[in-house]
């Protein structure tokens, strides 16, 4: 299809062939602004131009304006010189544009490269700052894991010996009182009842801090010590299988593990109001698998994994361990199936 040409270009080329024609060829300075080429030159094309110069040279014959002498030395006619110039006008105007566009892609091309080598750096800092900020949380996790170490065995070292003291003192006190003196003998009766559920309370708190069981006899003992304990104070039936192979975790993937499972047993018992919890560790690969499940009620997992969520932080804690040590943690929770709390830890650091 034909593209349209123009009219207002044919009525300034037409007049300017006429010009040109009258004056022999003389008035070609202004060609380029009578035309309208110095600006743009509405898309017109070489083709577009010889049939606007065939529709001109028409116009003027049929009017009898067309008056051409042609000079006998020259191999070309007026009407021709003019197209040429016209021709030559327009080929350095599309160059002209050419080189701007290539100019104005090549800026292009340089702003793009700047762009994207911020945007480089830009990560690259992201990056950098998001394992900064994971080794001083892994860091501060380290560090809550040594001090409660340390409170527990103090718990357990010095004041429940404390404590067991004070209740040998008060058998002492009970054995060497006046048999008629009822009074002293039940107040110390009482007192002792007193101290041995503090001692009791104290070595709860202590074993929730950091079981010594763990340290001494390895993950599996400690998770069942727990697991028995919290079937005990919260009415819970718990189900656990390992396999052995989890004694062969270092120490830091070791109490991860014990972490995750307390932590999410805890939240079993406190929210889910489940009848059933199991916990399940195995061997698969190079990894070891924990798996916990509760058949209690479900919750919506994006809303409590939020930095600003401060309802299920224990959630929170659960992934920054399972990241410290390498490992992946996912969490599915679904209405009438409970909920399931998945992690997986290498056996070695994934950095080895």
């Amino acid at each position: 299809m034909t593209k349209a040409i123009d009219p207002s270009f044919a009525a300034r080329y037409q007049e300017t062939l006429q010009r040109y024609l009258e004056s022999c060829g003389r008035d070609v300075l202004q060609i380029d602004r009578l035309l309208g080429l110095d600006t743009e030159h509405s898309g017109i094309n070489a083709l577009d131009l010889v049939r606007i110069h065939d529709k001109s040279m028409s116009a003027l014959a049929l009017s009898s304006a067309l008056i051409v002498e042609s000079d006998p030395k020259s191999l070309i006619s007026p009407p021709g010189a003019f197209l040429i110039e016209v021709l030559k006008l327009l080929e350095a105007k599309q160059l002209n544009n050419i080189q701007i566009s290539k100019d104005a892609h090549q800026r292009c091309k340089d702003q793009l490269a700047d762009v994207t080598d911020l945007y480089n750096q830009l990560l690259t800092e992201s990056k950098q700052l998001k394992l900064e900020s994971q080794k001083q949380a892994h860091q501060i996790l380290m560090a809550h894991e040594e001090e409660r170490k340390e409170i527990s065995r103090e718990l357990h070292d010095e004041l429940a010996q404390i404590l067991a003291g004070i209740n040998v003192r008060l058998a002492v006190i009970k054995e060497t009182s006046s048999i008629n003196d009822r009074n002293i003998i039940k107040n110390i009766l009482k007192t002792q009842k007193m101290v041995e559920e503090s001692v009791d309370m104290v070595h709860r708190f202590a074993f929730r801090l950091r079981p010594a069981i763990l340290d001494d006899l390895g993950l599996i003992p400690a998770l069942r010590s727990y697991i028995k304990e919290l079937q005990a104070h919260k009415g819970l039936n718990i189900r656990f299988s390992a396999s052995e192979e989890a004694e062969t975790l270092d120490s830091m993937r070791g109490t991860a593990l014990y972490r995750i499972v307390q932590e999410a047993l805890l939240n079993v018992a406190r929210h889910a109001e489940a009848q059933l919890a199991t916990v399940k560790i195995e061997k698969i690969h190079d990894q070891i698998r924990l798996e916990i499940h509760d058949d209690g009620k479900s919750f919506k997992i994006d809303s409590f994994l939020q930095p600003t969520s401060h309802q299920h932080l224990g959630l929170l804690g659960m992934r920054e361990r399972v990241e410290m040590v390498g490992g992946k943690l996912s969490i599915e929770s679904e209405a009438g199936k409970g909920t399931t709390v998945r992690a997986e830890i290498p056996f070695q650091s994934m950095e080895n």
